[in-house]
């Protein structure tokens, strides 16, 4: 599995999104619905989609769940 880049800020560690590219707070759910795990390419976690699931969705203008 691959761990995404972790970003420091104001001692908070933050990630870019793997859906849709926004920066939110590790392990924080992200505006357009997809839970952080830190981990950019976990299946089976907290999302009920895949995040390839979740790319297509995001790509289509559809919900992310």
């Amino acid at each position: 599995m691959t761990k995404a880049k972790i970003i420091m800020i104001d001692g908070e560690k933050y990630i870019h999104c793997p859906v849709c590219n926004r920066l939110v707070q590790l392990f924080d759910v992200c505006e357009c619905n997809w839970e952080n795990t830190g981990e950019t390419n976990i299946d089976g976690g907290p999302n009920k989609m895949t995040l390839k699931e979740a790319q297509a969705a995001y790509a289509k203008g559809q919900k992310i769940y």
